[in-house]
C-alpha cells in the first residue's frame, strides 16, 4: 500500500498541471453545449455573402429576392483568405458566386450554373440553394410559357409568385440529428483533456520513482523491481481508467444524451483511443528524464495533433497534405470516428465497415506503442546489464 499512497501523493502534488486540461476542456465543452440547447423549431435565413459581375435586372431581382428570405452580409475585402475566415469565423454561412453571363444565359432559357461556397456540415446550403433555384426555375417557367412577355414582366410575375410565404417546420428527428453531430464535436475535445491528463499523470509518476536516489533506494528496499514495477504499472493505469471515466461521465453529463446506440459507439471509440494514449504514455515516459519534457509533449504533440487532426480546427477546412500528416497520430482517426458516429443516419453495414476499420487502426496504435516501449526496454536492461557486468 505504501508505492499506491505515493503515487497518490505525487499526483496531489501535482494536481495544478493535472487539472490544466480539465479546466481548458471544460470551457470549450460548454460552449459547445450551447448548441444543444438551441431547438430548430423554424426554419430561419442564412447569413450570405454575394459576389456578382453581372449587373442586370434580372440579377438585381434574384438578389433582392435573397434578401428577403435570408441576411446579405458586404465584406470589404473579398480576398480567397478572408472569404475563408469569414466562413471559418460564422461571420457568413454561404457565398454565392454570379457570373458576368448570367442574365444573359437565363435571357436565353438556359439554365445557369452558380458557384457557391459554405461551412462544413451545416443547412445553409440546402437552404440557400433551393431559394436560388426557387428564382430560376419560376423565372425560366414564365418565360418558357409566355415567350412574348417583355423581360421586366416575367420578372414582375416571377416576384409575385415567390412573394407568397409559407412556413416550414423541421422534421421531427432534425433536432436529435443535429444534438448528435455536436455531441461529436464535444466527444472529440477528450483527444484534448484525456490525453493530457493521463499523459501528464504517467510522467509525474515516472520521473519521481526514476529520481536517481529513489532509485538507489528502492534497489535496497525488500520490494522486488519487478514487483514494485508492477505496483507502478497498476497505480498509474488506476489512475488513467479513473481519469477515462470522470471525463466520459463529464460529457454524457453535458450532452444529456440517454445511453443508445449512438452513445454506445462513442464510448467505444473513446475506449480504443484510451488503449493508444495510455500505449503512448508507457512509451514516452519511460524514456523521459525531466519535467520540461511535459510541457513539450503537451504542448507540441498533444496540443499539434488536436489542430491538425480535426478537433479544434475541423478537417475539411485542413489543406490535404495536412490531413494526410495527422492520420499519422491516433488524434485523427479518434477525430474521424466521432465525426462519422456524429453525421450517420442509419448505423448499417457501410457505417460498421468503416467504424471498425478506424478503430483498428488506432488500436494498431496502441499495440505499436506497446511493441516500441517492451523492445526500449529490453535495449535498456541489456545495457545496463552490460555496464554492471564491467
Amino acid at each position: 500500500m505504501t508505492t499506491y499512497k505515493a503515487i497518490l501523493e505525487i499526483l496531489k502534488k501535482k494536481k495544478g498541471s493535472l487539472l490544466l486540461g480539465i479546466i481548458i476542456m471544460a470551457v470549450i465543452t460548454f460552449f459547445y453545449a450551447g448548441q444543444l440547447t438551441k431547438d430548430a423549431e423554424e426554419l430561419t435565413g442564412a447569413k450570405i455573402t454575394i459576389l456578382s459581375k453581372d449587373n442586370s435586372a434580372i440579377e438585381k431581382g434574384l438578389v433582392d429576392y435573397l434578401g428577403e428570405q435570408h441576411t446579405i452580409v458586404k465584406l470589404k475585402d473579398t480576398s480567397q483568405k478572408k472569404l475563408d475566415d469569414a466562413l471559418y469565423f460564422d461571420e457568413v454561412q454561404y457565398i454565392l458566386e454570379i457570373p458576368k453571363d448570367f442574365s444573359e444565359k437565363l435571357g436565353r432559357g438556359e439554365g445557369v450554373k452558380l458557384v457557391s461556397k459554405t461551412r462544413p456540415a451545416t443547412f445553409s446550403k440546402s437552404l440557400v440553394d433551393t431559394t436560388v433555384n426557387n428564382f430560376m426555375n419560376t423565372y425560366l417557367t414564365y418565360q418558357k410559357q409566355l415567350p412574348e412577355e417583355s423581360q421586366k414582366n416575367l420578372l414582375k410575375r416571377t416576384r409575385k409568385t415567390l412573394s407568397k410565404e409559407g412556413k416550414v417546420h423541421f422534421d421531427s428527428t432534425y433536432h436529435n440529428k443535429k444534438r448528435q453531430r455536436v455531441s461529436g464535436q464535444i466527444y472529440n475535445l477528450l483527444a484534448y483533456g484525456m490525453f493530457m491528463s493521463i499523459f501528464s499523470g504517467y510522467a509525474v509518476i515516472n520521473l519521481a520513482f526514476n529520481r536517481e536516489e529513489i532509485s538507489r533506494r528502492n534497489s535496497c528496499s525488500p520490494v522486488s523491481r519487478r514487483k514494485l514495477s508492477r505496483k507502478l504499472s497498476i497505480g498509474t493505469l488506476a489512475y488513467s481508467i479513473f481519469c477515462w471515466v470522470i471525463f466520459l461521465a463529464f460529457v454524457m453529463l453535458v450532452t444529456r444524451n440517454r445511453f443508445d446506440q449512438v452513445v454506445g459507439y462513442f464510448v467505444l471509440n473513446s475506449l480504443a483511443f484510451f488503449a493508444a494514449i495510455v500505449g503512448f504514455s508507457v512509451m514516452v515516459t519511460s524514456l523521459m528524464k525531466n519535467e520540461d519534457a511535459i510541457a513539450g509533449i503537451n504542448n507540441i504533440f498533444i496540443m499539434g495533433s488536436c489542430f491538425v487532426g480535426g478537433v479544434f480546427v475541423p478537417s475539411e477546412y485542413l489543406p490535404n497534405v495536412v490531413n494526410k500528416i495527422a492520420a499519422f497520430t491516433p488524434t485523427y482517426w479518434f477525430a474521424q470516428n466521432n465525426e462519422l458516429i456524429g453525421k450517420t443516419v442509419a448505423f448499417n453495414q457501410s457505417f460498421l465497415d468503416t467504424f471498425l476499420f478506424q478503430t483498428g487502426i488506432l488500436l494498431a496504435f496502441a499495440a505499436a506503442f506497446w511493441v516500441i516501449h517492451l523492445i526500449t526496454m529490453r535495449e535498456k536492461g541489456s545495457l545496463t546489464y552490460k555496464m554492471n557486468q564491467v
